[in-house]
């Protein structure tokens, strides 16, 4: 197994691994570097369209996905997430992203099937305690004890000074 080192010098035996969907390149740019310096495995997608294709093939611990996206949005994924058929006990866990995150907002998401919402700009420190939260939850039922270390490996390079401060850009 690979062994991957984060800012704290905790170690992990198996990255935990994040699909982002944002249509917003520096969105996806800053997602994807922020939860690689944590020791997260980390693979982008553009589209509803690629995130299905990549969901299927690459199986992430957890996604991440904005909800504003032209042609397809996230409700459109979550749908299609949720409507697919899966390993038994295996249900992915979904954080949505959006500008649009007030109490009607927050619960329209969480009837669709997300399990999260966390308003634009992105606060990183809550986007990583949300992470380390659903994973978590996710490694007691049924994960391996590598993701466990994983997320462990995530929630220490959280809590460094390294991410204090910054946000996604509200897109």
């Amino acid at each position: 197994m690979a062994t991957c080192e984060n800012e704290m010098g905790m170690h992990a035996h198996r990255k935990l691994k994040l699909l982002v969907v944002d249509d917003d390149p520096n969105t996806r740019a800053l997602l994807q570097d922020a939860l690689e310096i944590r020791g997260a495995e980390v693979l982008a997608s553009a589209s509803v369209r690629e995130a299905a294709d990549a969901f299927r093939t690459w199986q992430p611990d957890l996604l991440i996905s904005d909800i504003g996206m032209p042609v397809d949005d996230g409700y459109e994924l979550i749908r299609r997430l949720r409507d697919a058929p899966t390993a038994p006990g295996r249900r992915t866990p979904v954080i949505a992203c959006t500008s649009h995150a007030a109490a009607d907002d927050r619960a329209r998401a969480l009837d669709a099937g997300f399990d999260a919402l966390i308003a634009k700009p992105i606060d990183l420190d809550l986007l990583v305690d949300t992470i380390v939260h659903f994973t978590t939850v996710g490694a007691s039922g049924g994960r391996s004890d590598a993701a466990g270390d994983a997320v462990a490996s995530l929630r220490a390079a959280g809590s460094g000074a390294g991410g204090r401060g910054r946000s996604a850009p509200d897109s």
